[in-house]
């Protein structure tokens, strides 16, 4: 049995089919079909079984996927370790992020890193948290910048770098000067979240953080919003925040420019969430030095931007 061997029944086991697993892999069908059988015969055991749409892993067959895994991300860690002590001062980083990140935090971070390893190349990958968190665990990326929540808690390593408080963009048209307030000892205004009971809103996907932190927000204000529209990213809300279109949430240091100059209000401590970003990396793989360093220089400027 080969490592070719474990790669091919791995790309099986994911394409439910052998027809599909082999046009994937660009590999001959029956050859497929043999490298199966030898792994079968080898072991004793059937692997899959044969159905219409193509194969299912019998229970043996998923116990030798996690075998096949497992070697094969043992065989990568190796890699990792050989070329680092071959390599120590350069390597790569595949360096996962939010794209509103890349307004603050990259080019707070990038630079002096850098300056002090310049012999390591940083492959930027901008996707949504969800994604970046998907690309963590298929090694698709060795460090991801993302907001909470983070769903596979168990499988990721992370700590909080920065933190954000979520502010209201109110329609200029809109009732809302009747639910402005202000507190002691905060020059601040503040908006009562009963404004969004009348009033729409744009929000985010359901699926970004973004949204999780605003649903959240209005739960524990105990308001079901009426969600006029929904985009894709932050930026959008500003873009429609400029133009008056709609009130909106916004987190504040992603106000744009236009849109810190405008009226923009709190909201109560005893109900809103915060709307942080955490530095996660997975757990229980190699992280070769240079990730290792860029690691530790997040670590040190956590909470300074």
């Amino acid at each position: 049995m080969t490592l070719k061997d474990l790669e091919y029944f791995i790309a099986i086991s994911k394409a439910k089919s052998i027809t599909r697993a082999a046009a994937k892999l660009y590999v001959a069908q029956p050859a497929l079909s043999q490298c199966l059988q030898k792994i079968e015969k080898e072991l004793g055991v059937g692997l899959v079984v044969r159905n219409s749409s193509g194969v299912a892993l019998t229970s043996e067959g998923a116990c030798f996927l996690e075998f096949a895994q497992k070697v094969l991300q043992d065989r990568s860690e190796l890699t990792k370790k050989i070329q680092d002590v071959e390599n120590a001062e350069n390597g790569e980083i595949r360096l996962g992020f939010t794209g509103t990140q890349a307004t603050y935090v990259l080019p707070y971070i990038l630079p002096e890193f850098q300056a002090i390893h310049p012999g390591v190349t940083i492959t930027l990958v901008e996707a949504h948290s969800d994604e970046i968190e998907t690309k963590l665990l298929h090694n698709e990326v060795d460090i991801g910048i993302l907001h909470p929540p983070i769903l596979n808690i168990s499988k990721l390593n992370f700590f909080e770098i920065s933190t954000d408080d979520i502010v209201v963009l109110p329609r200029k048209a809109s009732a809302y000067q009747d639910f402005i307030y202000y507190k002691d000892g905060c020059s601040d205004p503040y908006l009562d979240l009963n404004f969004f009971r009348k009033e729409p809103v744009i929000l985010t996907l359901p699926s970004q953080r973004s949204r999780m932190v605003c649903d959240q927000i209005f739960a524990n204000a105990g308001i079901v919003p009426k969600v006029q529209q929904v985009c894709r990213s932050i930026i959008t809300l500003n873009a429609l925040a400029e133009v008056d279109y709609a009130s909106v949430l916004v987190p504040r240091k992603q106000l744009s420019r236009e849109t810190q100059s405008r009226d923009f209000f709190r909201i109560d401590e005893s109900i809103a969430v915060p709307y942080t970003f955490v530095v996660a990396t997975t757990k229980d793989t190699y992280l070769p030095i240079a990730v290792r360093n860029l690691v530790e220089e997040f670590m040190k400027k956590k909470y300074t931007f």
